[in-house]
Parts: structure tokens; sequence; C-alpha cells
């Protein structure tokens, strides 16, 4: 694993900043973002200058990696929250979101109108994957036992949870394996034993991502760094 161990929170998402600019400076240009409490700050550091004055000058396509499936007024709902932050000020003239249009009629709707909206927007694979982890190794909305981790055909597509009794939609887990780079932010020491456990070879959704010989970078913080 590609650890990269902070301090702080703070200097986690300072790090996280710099990484996503030096990368849009080489040419990054399709973004994938999630949803959560660790991102928050990170997108609301983007959202301001100098950064956002930096990368509105380049054309940037943001994606979100998954959402619930809620309206995106809900206190829930990840686009809601980058529009709040990222987009505090507006989506600069440069740059587009492709998010899940939760409006519709039913998740599966969604899906399919995602997937339409990326093959429109010609894109290929993502520069960057921005990930989340969950205390049970899930990431996105591939959660662990669930159908869509073997959902290989499709971009996108819709599941219900179980866990949480929700149907949300997400990005599929090739498409992650596929991007050029993936950036995992994981703060707090309820994180530590699920990065052990990835460590240590278990098949979480959060490994199934981000093994092999795929390019993956861990911004951690002290508290959920697992033990040497």
């Amino acid at each position: 694993m590609n650890l990269r161990i902070f301090d702080t929170t703070d200097d986690l998402v300072r790090a996280a900043a710099r990484t996503i600019q030096q990368r849009v400076d080489d040419g990054a240009r399709v973004i994938a973002l999630s949803g959560g409490t660790t991102p928050k700050p990170l997108y609301e550091m983007l959202g301001r200058p100098p950064y956002r004055d930096h990368l509105a000058m380049e054309p940037i396509t943001w994606v979100i990696v998954d959402e619930r499936f809620v309206p995106i007024e809900d206190p829930q709902s990840n686009a809601g929250m980058i529009q709040k932050t990222l987009f505090a000020d507006g989506v600069p003239a440069a740059h587009r979101f492709l998010r899940f249009r939760t409006e519709l009629a039913d998740p599966e709707a969604a899906a399919a109108a995602f997937n339409e909206e990326w093959r429109v927007l010609g894109i290929e694979q993502l520069d960057i994957a921005l990930l989340g982890m969950g205390d049970d190794g899930h990431t996105a909305s591939l959660f662990p036992g669930t159908p869509v981790l073997d959902i290989d055909d499709r971009v996108s597509a819709a599941v219900y949870v179980p866990k949480v009794n929700m149907w949300r939609v997400t990005l599929t887990k090739h498409v992650l394996r596929e991007a050029k780079l993936r950036m995992v932010l994981a703060a707090g020491a309820n994180k530590r034993p699920v990065l052990q456990q990835v460590r240590d070879g278990a098949d979480l959704p959060i490994a199934l991502v981000t093994r092999g010989e795929i390019e993956t970078w861990w911004f951690i913080d002290r508290a959920a760094a697992p033990e040497t």
C-alpha cells in the first residue's frame, strides 16, 4: 500500500488539494468525487481562491462517484454537498458536473441516464477517482456482498443496500479500477481496523478497487494508520 500518513486531517486535506492541482496541471481533466465527511473540507478548499481560480482555467469534468437515492436538496445528497462546497460560487464556465439525476422516476432510470450522459460527453476514463472508505470496507456504494460488485458491463448501476435500507447509484468497480489514479482519503481511529484488513489481503470492496498493478495513493491521518 502506498500510504501517505499525516499528523492531522488538515494536513491530509491540504496535501490532497495540492495533488489534485498538480495532476490537473499535468493534464487531468476527468475527476470523480466521493461524498462523506472527510472530503468535505477538501471541496471547500478547492472551491475557494487560489485553487478555484487556478482550476477554473482548465476544462474539467467533475463526476460524482455515487449517490444516495434522495433529492439533491436532501442533507444526505452527495451532489448537494458538492454543490455547496466545491461549487459554492457556481460551476466555472469551463467545468461540467456529471451527477446522478435522482429526480428521475427510479434508481435504474437514474443509472441509465448517467451512463448515456457519460457516453455523450465522450468520457473514456477517469483521470482521478477520489474515494472514501467505510468501516465495513465499502467504497462508493460498493458494499460487501452486494451484487453490484459483479457488474462490469456498465459505467454505473443502481443497487439496493440492505445494511442502510436504501437504494443507491454508483460507479462500478471496473470504472474505478481503470482510473489513472485512485486517491483514498481515510481519517480517524475507526478506519484503522479496516486499513489493517486491507493491508493483510482481505477481499473487501475497497481492496478490490485498489489492489494490483494500478496507481493508488492512500491519504490517511495518524489515527487511522495501521500498525507497522
